[in-house]
């Protein structure tokens, strides 16, 4: 995770990740959390017609949310986070 424009300088940020689902569930260690605060997982492990969605939380409230899937990716800043003064950035990158 990046830390916000003009922070680059400051620690790294590090965050935690949880999932939802089920112990059981089959897709439950789909997604690797890094020891430093990234998480990953490989498109193929998303199910076709499927979604993967990562909510973005603080409090109890979701702030923003992505959904990654076959056809495509989705984003949304929530009202919690536009109060909380979130915002996106984005950026191609080769």
């Amino acid at each position: 995770m990046r830390n916000r424009p003009g922070l680059e300088d400051g620690p790294r940020q590090r965050c935690r990740n949880f999932s939802t689902m089920h112990a059981d569930n089959p897709h439950l260690n789909d997604v690797i959390n890094d020891s430093d605060g990234t998480s990953h997982f490989k498109l193929d492990t998303i199910a076709e017609k499927h979604v993967r969605t990562i909510d973005l939380m603080q409090g109890g409230k979701v702030l923003f949310s992505i959904s990654i899937g076959s056809e495509g990716v989705c984003y949304q800043l929530l009202d919690a986070g536009r109060n909380a003064g979130c915002y996106t950035l984005w950026d191609d990158e080769v």
